[in-house]
């Protein structure tokens, strides 16, 4: 019963997190999705607080994903899903720190001219970003080839390179140039890391509903 009220939980968070997102996309501002990080519309734009509850929501999803690979051994090893599940933990407290600590300058020449609070805060907010997002790139990773190393069949062991490959793909739209040949010019910050986002969240879909079918089997045999 706990498993599946771990589950229906990540499956509502991971669903609603970017519900989230996009009304805090909302209302009258002069920021660009194109241009402008996810953390900049947080601290900034009138329905900031829509996408501090969507950052929130992503933390309980992978908090909920990683417990129930941790309860159900969903990767038939012990040691590999404790080791999965710590990994998104750290995603998690990564998250966690990205909410609460608040973006204070959107480039460096703001940042320069503030205090010592605001860069202290700016820090903190980094060192956030660079924890979610590069532990949920290596959870994905991990937990992809376990599958594909576990995988009772070819399908599972196909989905399982799907899972592995979204880290490496969330990791190639943040870095790459990619918005220039999809039509978008200039500054593209703002595509790359939704891109990079988005990845990890198919990811996270494509994983959940493996430990969901897991869970299931379980459940019933």
């Amino acid at each position: 019963m706990d498993v599946r009220i771990t589950l229906f939980t990540a499956w509502l968070a991971l669903f609603t997190a970017p519900i989230a997102l996009v009304i805090g996309h909302l209302g009258m501002h002069n920021f660009s999705w194109i241009r402008n990080q996810i953390s900049t519309y947080a601290a900034l734009a009138p329905n900031g607080d829509w996408i501090t509850a969507g950052m929130l929501l992503a933390a309980l999803a992978l908090l909920c994903l990683g417990i129930s690979i941790s309860f159900r051994r969903a990767f038939g090893s012990k040691v590999l899903s404790h080791i999965a599940s710590m990994v998104f933990g750290i995603a998690v407290s990564g998250l966690l720190i990205l909410a609460y600590f608040r973006e204070t300058a959107m480039n460096m020449q703001q940042l320069k001219k503030m205090g010592f609070e605001a860069v202290r805060q700016q820090t903190f907010h980094d060192a956030g970003l660079l924890l979610f997002f590069y532990s949920s790139v290596l959870a994905m990773v991990i937990s992809g080839l376990v599958v594909v190393w576990q995988g009772s069949s070819w399908a599972r062991r196909v989905l399982g390179g799907v899972i592995a490959a979204t880290g490496p793909a969330a990791y190639a739209a943040l870095i790459t140039s990619w918005p220039r040949y999809a039509g978008f010019s200039g500054m593209d910050v703002g595509v790359r890391q939704r891109g990079a986002f988005l990845c990890l969240w198919v990811g996270a879909l494509l994983l959940l509903a493996l430990v969901t079918k897991t869970s299931v089997k379980h459940n019933g045999s």
